[in-house]
């Protein structure tokens, strides 16, 4: 039975619909676990902080030589590549603990996290965190072929670069499954700089939910 709303104080069981509860505390080994995963995102998330120059949620731009956009380029997919893919690994561990600290008949999936209906119970995280899956899931599958490099100036012998969303492309050439499914959480102007949207999303969002994922666990 979906539960109301307001019996659901914490966002993983929010994502359950039911107010589930946590059987035990985590054992060390699990703490652990989930506590690795964490600093992987995090890790990673420093990675592509010092390797743009422009603040990540206002200004994310890299320099280079117009000469070496290609291997500079490559670098910035390959950090945004290895941030998304440990952030899925992070909410994989949490969908794991969660599934294995609460009774049996109660189970959440990958899906869980980001509804593929849209509809209006769907978590505040579930709703951001999916633009972010389907970067991740074109990056499978498509090769960054969503993403662009948009030349946003001069300095010198140096231009400076955004990392740009192709909607059309995304949609069209993905070869994804209904694409837009996730995107209905997110405006276009949201999508267009998808690094700014990680400095955002990292830095509030995720935080906050990890916050009350601990706080999840323990409750019980």
């Amino acid at each position: 039975m979906t539960a109301d709303s307001s019996d659901c104080p914490y966002q993983l069981q929010t994502l359950a619909q039911t107010a589930i509860e946590p059987t035990t505390r985590l054992t060390e080994t699990d703490e652990i676990r989930l506590s690795a995963a964490k600093r992987t995102v995090d890790q990673n998330y420093y990675e592509l902080d010092e390797y743009i120059d422009g603040d990540l949620r206002t200004n994310p731009v890299f320099i280079c030589r117009a000469d070496r956009i290609q291997e500079e380029g490559f670098e910035a997919l390959r950090l945004l590549h290895n941030y998304l893919a440990s952030l899925y690994s992070l909410n994989e561990a949490i969908r794991v603990l969660c599934n294995r600290y609460t009774v049996d008949a109660v189970e959440l999936t990958s899906g869980d996290f980001t509804p593929a209906s849209g509809g209006t119970d769907a978590s505040y995280y579930g709703r951001k965190l999916g633009f972010l899956r389907g970067l991740r899931t074109d990056f499978q599958h498509g090769g960054f072929s969503c993403l662009t490099f948009d030349n946003a100036g001069e300095l010198g012998a140096f231009n400076g670069y955004h990392v740009v969303f192709d909607r059309h492309a995304f949609v069209s050439e993905s070869g994804l499954r209904d694409p837009n499914r996730f995107l209905r959480w997110t405006n276009e102007a949201e999508q267009r700089h998808p690094i700014s949207y990680i400095g955002s999303f990292h830095q509030r969002t995720l935080q906050e939910f990890y916050t009350d994922v601990e706080a999840w666990f323990s409750s019980s």
